[in-house]
C-alpha cells in the first residue's frame, strides 16, 4: 500500500489526516515509514502543516520542522504557514514557525504557487472548498466580544475549535495571567450567533482557571488539562442542539447521573451555570442586541444533590460564602458535607496487603520465580515496591510480573476506598535466561510499574478500569524510551480470581497496564478503554504485551 495514497473524496494523506487532528504518535509513525510532507507541485489541500496548525497541535508543528517540513510556501503568492498561524490565533505555533525561518538563508526564496498553475481537476476540487468554507462567515459580533475581553484581561494567548458536530462553530479563547488577573480566562464565540430558548438570550460562557494548571510543562491539549476547554465549548453547543438555554443555576453532571471526576486530580464532576461575580464582564451590548455572559462553575456531586433537593440559592449562598467563583480551585473543600465516594477523606489505617496479593497470583498462576527490588528512583521506607515474575505455564504462556507494595501503607487520609497493584504480561521469548532479567531492556516493565506505583500512591491517586491515561515523569520516561509509548491502558485482568481482592476496610484493585500510543488514547477518549481494546485485538495485543507494534487506530 502506498503510504502517501489520497483519500477520496478528500485528497487527503495519512499523515495530512494525522497532522490535521494533532496525533503526535501517528504522525511520528507516519514519518518512520516515509510519509511525504513536501509536495511536488505544492497544494494548499495536501499541505500536512496546515493541517497541524489547524489542530493547534505544537509539538506536532515542531515534529514537522525537525523532519523539514517547507514552512515558507506562499499558496496563491499569499498564504503561508505564517498568516495559517495568526489566523487561527495560534500564538505559540507562530513561534515556533517564525524561530525556524528566522534559521533560514538570507537569500532564501519562499516558492510561491500562482492560482493558475492547477489543473481544471485541481480548480474544481479548490472551487468546492472555497464553496464550503465560505458557507461560514464569521459574524462581526465575535472580534467585538475579543476585543472586550482582551479589554478587560488581556490578549488572547490561544484559541481552538470544536471538534465535533453541531449547529453553530464555537471558538474558546485563552487569555494567560496577567498582574492584573493571575489567572486563565476562558471564553466562547460562536455561542452568540443565534438567540436560543422561548426568551431569544444571546448568551457566551467563561470560566477562570488558576495559573499554575499548567505547571511542569502541561499544555491545554494534555489529556488531564483540556476538559474546561472542552465543557466550556461543550456548554455552549447544548443550547444550539436543543434549542433551550439551561437557566443560570442549572447543572449539569459529567456523564449523567454518574457525575464522574473530571480527570484523576479532582473529585470536581458537575458544572454550575452561574452569573458572573462583580468585578467579571456581566454582559455585552453588541450590534443592538445584548449578550449575557455565563461563568461555568466545576462543583462536586454532593454540591448538585445539595442543589437538587435544597434550591440553587441554598448552595449559591455556601458558594459565595467561601468564595468559590473567585478562580476555581480543583482541591477544594466542598462547602457540604461529602460521601465517601465524593472524596470525603475516609480512615482506612495501616493494613500490609503483599501477602493477600502473592498469595492470590500464585493460586492462579504459579509460584513466584524471581523478585526484583530498589526498582524506582525515589526511596520511601512506607512505600517499598519490589517486581514479582511467575514463569510460563501450560495454562497460561507467558510471564506474569506485577508489584507488590503499592496497595501497602495506605495512609488515614486517602480520598478513596482503592489501593492497587499493577501487573503485565510478557512473551515466551522476552528472556532467553534468568540472568536477564537484570538486563534494563528486559527488566523495564517492572521498572515502569513500580515507578508508577510509587507515583499513584505517592499521590494517593484513583484511577479506574478499562480507561487510558498519560504517563509522567520517571514512568513515561522509562515507557517511551523501550516502546516509544507514552500512555497507559488499566484494563481488567482476563483472570477475574485476581481482579480485586477484598480487605476489611478497603478494595485492592489489580490493573492490568497495557502500553499505548497517544493516537489510541485520543481514540479511546480516556474513558472507552473497551472500545480500543477491541482494537488491540486486532494485533492480539490486548493481553500480551507485543514489543514494537504499530498504531492500532
Amino acid at each position: 500500500m502506498d503510504i502517501d495514497e489520497e483519500s477520496f473524496p478528500y485528497k487527503d494523506t495519512a499523515i495530512k489526516s494525522a497532522a490535521a487532528k494533532g496525533h503526535y504518535e501517528m504522525v511520528r509513525y507516519l514519518l518512520q515509514q516515509g510519509a511525504a510532507i513536501n509536495f511536488e507541485p505544492p497544494h494548499p489541500y495536501k499541505d500536512v502543516l496546515f493541517g497541524a496548525i489547524r489542530s493547534g497541535n505544537k509539538e506536532v508543528v515542531q515534529l514537522l520542522i525537525d523532519h523539514g517540513v517547507d514552512t515558507t510556501i506562499r499558496y496563491f503568492e499569499r498564504k503561508d504557514a505564517e498568516l495559517m498561524a495568526k489566523e487561527q490565533n495560534q500564538t505559540e505555533i507562530l513561534a515556533l514557525i517564525q524561530a525556524h525561518n528566522a534559521t533560514l538563508p538570507a537569500d532564501h526564496v519562499p516558492r510561491t504557487t500562482p492560482k493558475e498553475e492547477y489543473d481544471d481537476e485541481d480548480e474544481d476540487y479548490e472551487d468546492e472548498e472555497e464553496e464550503e468554507e465560505e458557507e461560514y462567515e464569521e459574524p462581526s459580533s465575535h472580534a467585538v466580544i475579543r476585543a472586550a475581553f482582551e479589554e478587560v484581561y488581556g490578549p488572547i494567548q490561544t484559541t481552538y475549535y470544536q471538534n465535533f458536530p453541531s449547529e453553530v462553530p464555537i471558538q474558546a479563547h485563552i487569555i494567560a495571567p496577567s498582574a492584573a488577573h493571575p489567572y486563565y480566562v476562558l471564553f466562547t464565540t460562536g455561542m452568540s450567533d443565534r438567540a436560543v430558548g422561548y426568551n431569544l438570550l444571546y448568551v457566551e460562557n467563561m470560566m477562570k482557571v488558576p495559573a499554575d494548571w499548567l505547571e511542569g510543562g502541561a499544555d491545554w491539549l494534555d489529556r488531564e488539562k483540556i476538559w474546561p476547554i472542552n465543557w466550556l465549548i461543550k456548554l455552549a453547543c447544548i443550547p444550539h442542539d436543543e434549542n433551550v438555554q439551561p437557566a443560570r443555576g442549572v447543572i449539569v453532571p459529567n456523564k449523567g447521573d454518574l457525575a464522574d471526576p473530571y480527570g484523576i486530580e479532582t473529585y470536581l464532576s458537575c458544572m454550575l451555570i452561574s452569573a458572573p461575580t462583580d468585578s467579571d464582564i456581566q454582559h455585552l451590548q453588541v450590534e443592538g442586541e445584548e449578550i449575557r455572559i455565563d461563568e461555568l462553575v466545576p462543583v462536586y456531586k454532593a454540591e448538585w444533590q445539595y442543589a437538587e433537593a435544597n434550591g440553587y440559592p441554598a448552595l449559591q449562598e455556601k458558594l459565595t460564602a467561601a468564595q468559590v467563583q473567585e478562580v476555581i480551585d480543583f482541591q477544594r473543600p466542598a462547602v457540604v458535607e461529602k460521601p465517601v465516594d465524593d472524596g470525603q477523606p475516609k480512615p482506612i489505617g495501616t493494613v500490609s496487603n503483599s501477602e493477600k496479593v502473592r498469595q492470590r497470583f500464585e493460586k492462579e498462576y504459579g509460584p513466584i520465580a524471581l523478585q526484583l527490588t530498589d526498582l524506582t528512583v525515589e526511596s520511601d521506607p512506607l512505600i517499598q515496591i519490589s517486581g514479582n515474575i511467575i514463569y510460563p505455564t501450560k495454562k497460561y504462556p507467558y510471564y506474569v510480573v506485577f508489584t507488590l507494595g503499592v496497595s501497602n501503607h495506605i495512609p488515614p487520609n486517602v480520598t478513596h476506598n482503592e489501593a492497587y497493584e499493577m501487573m503485565m504480561k510478557l512473551p515466551l521469548d522476552w528472556v532467553a535466561s534468568e540472568e536477564e532479567w537484570t538486563l534494563p531492556e528486559k527488566n523495564w516493565p517492572l521498572r515502569m510499574m513500580a515507578e508508577f506505583g510509587y507515583y499513584v500512591h505517592k499521590n494517593l491517586l484513583k484511577y479506574d478500569g478499562d480507561t487510558t491515561f498519560p504517563v509522567e515523569g520517571k514512568t513515561k520516561e522509562i515507557l517511551f524510551e523501550y516502546t516509544k509509548m507514552t500512555h497507559l491502558l488499566a484494563r481488567e485482568p482476563s483472570e477475574l480470581f485476581v481482579s480485586a481482592i477484598s480487605n476489611e476496610e478497603f478494595l485492592v484493585v489489580l490493573h492490568q497496564l497495557i502500553p499505548i500510543y497517544e493516537s489510541e488514547m485520543d481514540y479511546a477518549e480516556g474513558i472507552y478503554g473497551v472500545d480500543l481494546i477491541h482494537c488491540l485485538e486486532k494485533q492480539h495485543a490486548e493481553h500480551v504485551f507485543v514489543q514494537n507494534r504499530p498504531p492500532s487506530v
